[in-house]
């Protein structure tokens, strides 16, 4: 290439050296490509960035050394030919002609005119290398894409920005058998750029109107075989689906696109890149699988430092960086940068503020994907201020979404309902929400995508429709339509139960504004969350987050709120302490019946009333009172609902087991058992049995307790998931009713079960049989600090031990004393107050040192 005065510059890229007036000149090699870079693009603003990548591949350099090299060039070339453009970059200001022509491909007949040089080609337009790295993870897809390019001849390769397409579009192109071709769109900015783009790459020379210029391109390929590649395409998806078009008819040439959003053109074949599988901590410590997110981020975090090592304790914060980042590689490698400096556990809690943390790219990835936050960006600001707005609020999201919950977070209207579904297929398009498979599907954003999306929505200005902020009216809405399913659910209904339960991180995050915003929200949401959860894993965290409520519930502001928010509030809370066996419950029960009883609304203060009975955990005349009264509210209406008698039964029977009428608990037990199943409540027949299981022990039937104790269990517990909500509750009788026949081996066997459910529901009810256990296998020191932990973990919660296990827990107690001494066996109990959770589980399966 020649340029300057007179052509006294010659540069020879091949040979490496620049010339002037025919003599080398002396440039190092960093200059010397920054000036082949510059001399291709003349006229063309080349930013810090591109230069950057093009000279310093794969390197973190400071732009320092930029200029310093652009201080030697002017040294040689005079200061005329390098424009500086202040805070952008460099233009080459010479007109560049070739040394030695190469005629380029005829496409039309010779005229008159005289040859013009052929066009340099530009970086945007260079063919691919080979990939550096092997792709994790993504041999499935490969093999599919490449499957498709046999018979297809357009194939679009979609997917969220930083999911990897450019680097499996490369790969692909590496491995083409025949000619491939590679255009690099992201430079470009007008649809009528791309031409020029192809014809650079293709070598092509076009002459005539820009409006000939694809006929020209689609008669110069006719009858080649080729892999045209075009990369990033979102941007300018219309201009690349009329090419896609136009090349269709050739039998010869495949068109590979990746793109954010498909082509929509006919004969299109779209294969959407979903980020790396992830697999759960519950995988193991083993060696690291060949594929997928935790196999990509280690082999990153080693390349980056050849000193770490995969341990078991590094294993579940490897997990979690690769749940958090869901799985997408440009966010995971981003990440493995960071660990030399910031170590694994650093980079991990350093997450929460990901746009900080993720910036350090590959100098050799486009700009876009320099840092994550760059990535994002660009996808963003493909999509109009509709779609925009339905993006960034979306964001409250916690976990994914259902229709109807996007519906309502974004309007009132249900005329407007048609307007939501036509945006959020817009960002399922543009791989910006990921849909699921399931029908009816749920909606997410990936947690990064989520991230970006809660940054715009703080980032909007208040509006006159939104004069406390977009993100306070958003939060508002999201709390509304949470509410207002939770509001749906029926009692032991497995329909709207399924509907719930996949909220409840919505409804976390829901519960959490609400606390600081809008108490009658919070109130009512608590309420009905917990309404929900009886039966399930949740049962624990909902409950507290209720109690947390319970100072602003007394205080003017919840004294303040509606009658009925109020009553609704109280009932719930006088049953999450009846299940708690909370001493106090007593105390929210009178509270909840009192307000139901002004509210003139016999049907809820049945219900109140029910709470209230079962409150009461001694024999005094307040338990009289309470069933007197449930007896005349129940027989005040006469259609009382097969649920509503359900209720009542289990009532009286928790008096009767106050009033140790065990005869007359296995009567109302065996009833209740009956209505359930003919209800087809399953939870409510499962918990009516473990019941009748623990009261035939109580009568010595342990017999009979063993054995429909394992049928039950083998019923609850038949998935082995371990999620069943009545789990600890049914494993407790049958471990005393084994323990009570000395069939202690089976007892034993039941431990894994039993420690795992204490730990997942949080519940400290099975420590009464684990002292037991310990006590009939003569190991009295551990039974009696055992005795000590489950003292201490009722009375941190303010339960107060059933009749029945304050006995087994007294002939514990006698049985230590009598082995080891009354002043032994007491030092023992006290020593077990101290025990942490994993140590008593130690001592229970006699793992302790």
């Amino acid at each position: 290439m020649r340029f300057g005065p007179s052509r006294r510059f010659e540069l020879q890229p091949e040979e490496g050296r620049l010339l002037v007036d025919g003599q080398p000149a002396t440039l190092g090699r960093r200059a010397l490509d920054l000036l082949i870079a510059l001399a291709e693009r003349p006229e063309h603003l080349l930013t810090k960035g591109e230069l950057l990548d093009r000279v310093w591949p794969g390197l973190v350099v400071e732009e320092a050394n930029l200029q310093m090299q652009i201080s030697n060039l002017r040294k040689v070339l005079g200061n005329e030919l390098i424009a500086t453009v202040p805070g952008r970059g460099y233009r080459f200001t010479a007109q560049v002609g070739e040394a030695a022509s190469v005629p380029p491909m005829p496409l039309s007949a010779p005229t008159a005119t005289p040859p013009q040089p052929a066009p340099v080609a530009s970086v945007a337009t260079a063919a691919p290398r080979p990939a550096a790295r092997r792709l994790i993870g993504r041999d499935p897809d490969l093999a599919r894409l490449e499957a498709l390019l046999q018979v297809e001849g357009c194939v679009t390769l979609v997917g969220t920005a930083g999911v990897g397409k450019t680097s499996l579009a490369r790969l692909v192109a590496a491995r083409w058998a025949g000619r491939s071709v590679w255009v690099d769109l992201a430079a470009l900015d007008q649809d009528q750029q791309i031409t020029g783009a192809l014809a650079r790459a293709l070598d092509l020379h076009l002459t005539g109107h820009d409006e000939d210029a694809p006929a020209q391109l689609v008669a110069a390929l006719d009858g080649q075989q080729l892999l045209l590649v075009l990369d990033n395409a979102e941007h300018l998806v219309q201009a690349c689906a009329e090419l896609a078009s136009l090349l269709g008819p050739l039998a010869g040439v495949r068109l590979l696109v990746t793109s954010q959003v498909p082509l929509a053109v006919a004969g299109e074949r779209v294969l959407r890149l979903e980020p790396l599988a992830l697999v759960g901590p519950e995988a193991g410590t083993g060696a690291v699988a060949p594929d997928g997110a935790l196999a990509l981020l280690v082999e990153r975090v080693i390349a980056a430092d050849h000193r770490f090592a995969v341990t078991p304790a590094a294993q579940p914060l490897l997990h979690a960086v690769c749940a958090q980042l869901d799985g997408l590689p440009l966010a995971l490698e981003m990440a493995a940068a960071r660990v030399p400096l910031l170590g694994l556990q650093g980079v991990h809690d350093a997450l929460a503020q990901r746009f900080a943390l993720l910036t350090r790219g590959h100098r050799d990835a486009a700009t876009r994907h320099r840092t994550l936050h760059n990535a994002l960006e660009w996808s963003y600001a493909l999509l109009g201020s509709t779609e925009q707005r339905l993006f960034r609020s979306l964001g409250v999201f916690a976990d994914g979404f259902t229709l109807d919950l996007a519906v309502g977070l974004m309007t009132d209207d249900p005329q407007a309902r048609w307007d939501v579904i036509d945006g959020l297929a817009t960002l399922a398009d543009r791989s910006l929400v990921v849909v699921s498979s399931e029908d009816p599907p749920r909606y997410r954003l990936l947690e990064t995508l989520r991230a970006f999306a809660l940054e715009q929505l703080a980032q909007q200005p208040a509006q006159a429709d939104a004069p406390a902020g977009e993100a306070a009216t958003v939060r508002r809405r999201h709390a509304g339509a949470v509410l207002a399913l939770f509001s749906r659910h029926i009692l032991s209904d497995p329909v709207t139960t399924a509907m719930c339960l996949p909220e409840m991180e919505n409804a976390r995050d829901a519960l959490a504004w609400a606390r600081g915003h809008d108490l009658a929200v919070a109130a009512q949401l608590s309420a009905r969350i917990v309404g929900v959860t009886t039966f399930t894993i949740w049962r624990h965290e909902s409950g507290n987050w209720l109690l947390a409520l319970e100072p602003r519930m007394l205080e003017s502001a919840g004294l303040a709120l509606p009658a009925e928010v109020q009553a609704l509030w109280w009932t719930e809370r006088a049953r999450v302490g009846v299940i708690r066996r909370d001493a106090n419950a007593r105390v929210p029960a009178r509270r909840a019946v009192a307000l139901w009883r002004s509210l003139g609304q016999p049907r809820q203060l049945l219900r109140a009333t029910l709470g209230w009975v079962r409150s009461i955990a001694v024999a005094d005349p307040e338990l009289a009172e309470a069933c007197a009264e449930l007896k005349t509210l129940a027989e005040a209406i006469p259609d009382l609902t097969p649920r509503e008698r359900l209720g009542i039964l289990g009532a009286l029977g928790r008096a009767a087991v106050i009033r140790g009428d065990r005869l007359a608990v296995l009567a109302v037990r065996e009833k209740e058992l009956a209505l359930a199943q003919q209800l087809g409540d399953q939870d409510a027949a499962e918990a009516a049995e473990s019941s009748i299981v623990g009261v035939l022990g109580h009568l010595s039937r342990h017999a009979e307790a063993a054995e429909r104790g394992q049928a039950l269990l083998a019923r609850v517990d038949a998935d082995g998931s371990g999620r069943n909500g009545n789990l600890p509750w049914v494993i407790g009788p049958l471990l005393e009713a084994l323990v009570a026949l000395g069939r202690l081996d089976e007892a034993r066997a039941l431990l894994p079960r039993s420690l795992a459910a204490a730990r997942r529901f949080a519940t400290p009810t099975l420590g009464p049989p684990l002292c037991a256990l310990a006590s009939a296998e003569r190991r009295h020191g551990p039974a009696a600090q055992l005795l000590g932990h489950a003292r201490q973990g009722y009375e941190s919660r303010g339960m107060t031990f059933e009749p029945q296990e304050a006995a087994l827990l007294a002939g514990v107690l006698a049985a230590a004393s009598a082995a080891l001494g009354v002043a032994q066996a007491e030092r023992l109990v006290q020593q077990g107050r101290l025990l942490t959770e994993e140590a008593a589980e130690a001592l229970a399966t006699g793992d302790a040192p």
